[in-house]
């Protein structure tokens, strides 16, 4: 081979007939579609090198009768090698959960209706979780009412880059992360179920979470697209529901409980919120929403009953000032306590 073919991918012999070869079904040749990587004549032979196309066989074979005829026109030359290989088999899609990188345990946290306190239960247990010394996040899955960045009290913050991921917020040791911090806190997000589930695969595959030992879900309530997502893209450790005890809110929580099991996800239990109030000022309880109904229900589901928590102020207002850690120290973090020991001991269970 001259110098001039070690220098030049394509001689400048074969570049004019080549340009006469039509892509079968198409106006371009094939040098202006840079399909040629290299042609020569060498020791009176043509040799030509194609990238690889997707393209039926007979395809292939019509476009290497081309550019055989044309070469062999332009050239003289009676040998005409043509290399066209195969394109690589596209790699088959992964189809299932598949853990997150990095994270251990999975707990979403649901509600079969909204207005049971299930964020509440989500931020106050993963605060109880991280106290217990074990590395935790928090991921705000209700697209349409973020409240996890105003409990951490980080609303406005944004997230950096940390690589080719998204970093998560840190706030009072967990690490945080919501659509809360992508959009504006009065921008109403209007997404259809394809964009509302390519959301939730980013949020929880596209974020920086690693290393943790649990990674806390706030789902939205019902069973839509964000807890089908969800429940398809990760293996779940188990789940927590949140109901009231009145009657509406408990034919929602066994909807929550059937969701998980229609997907084949552990459940940890279901938790009493709101389940009495006790009156500062005459000092007895009130039971505002009924009382006694969650724990015979898990008795009937068949799923462990993982407490109560009573309904107090000072929670509510701890919570809007965004001081997650003064709600574990003070009296009205007990239950959380409570229940984040429950809920370690099912996950050492599984070790």
């Amino acid at each position: 081979m001259s110098d001039k073919n070690q220098e030049f991918p394509i001689d400048l012999e074969l570049e004019a007939p080549l340009k006469k070869v039509r892509y079968p079904g198409f106006d371009m040749d094939i040098m202006s579609m840079q399909l040629v990587t290299e042609a020569h004549l060498t020791e009176g032979k043509a040799v030509i090198h194609l990238r690889p196309v997707s393209a039926p066989p007979e395809v292939r074979e019509e476009l290497e009768n081309q550019i055989a005829a044309m070469v062999r026109e332009a050239t003289g030359v009676k040998e005409v090698e043509v290399h066209s290989p195969e394109p690589p088999k596209p790699k088959k899609e992964e189809k299932g959960p598949h853990p997150i990188d990095g994270v251990k345990w999975v707990i979403p946290v649901a509600s079969g209706k909204g207005g049971v306190g299930k964020s509440t239960v989500a931020v106050n247990l993963a605060m109880a979780l991280s106290a217990l010394g074990l590395k935790v996040g928090i991921l705000d899955l209700d697209l349409y009412g973020p409240s996890v960045p105003m409990m951490l009290g980080v609303t406005g913050m944004q997230p950096d880059a940390v690589g080719d991921k998204i970093g998560p917020i840190m706030a009072h040791g967990l690490k945080a992360m919501s659509v809360g911090f992508l959009i504006k806190a009065d921008t109403a997000l209007i997404w259809r179920g394809p964009l509302v589930m390519k959301a939730v695969r980013q949020l929880l595959h596209d974020v920086a979470w690693a290393p943790l030992d649990v990674l806390v879900l706030d789902l939205p309530p019902g069973t839509g697209d964000v807890q089908i997502t969800m429940a398809q893209e990760v293996p779940i450790t188990g789940a927590v529901v949140v109901t009231t005890p009145q009657d509406v809110a408990l034919t929602d929580a066994i909807k929550g409980v059937d969701m998980f099991r229609q997907v084949g996800a552990p459940i940890m239990g279901i938790v009493e919120n709101m389940s009495y109030f006790n009156c500062p000022d005459c000092g007895s309880r009130h039971e505002i929403f009924g009382h006694g109904s969650v724990k015979p229900l898990c008795e009937k589901l068949g799923v462990p009953y993982l407490g109560e928590i009573p309904l107090d102020p000072a929670l509510r207002q701890l919570a809007d000032l965004g001081q997650p850690k003064a709600v574990l120290e003070s009296p009205a973090g007990e239950p959380y306590r409570e229940l984040a020991k429950k809920v370690m001991d099912q996950l050492n269970s599984q070790d």
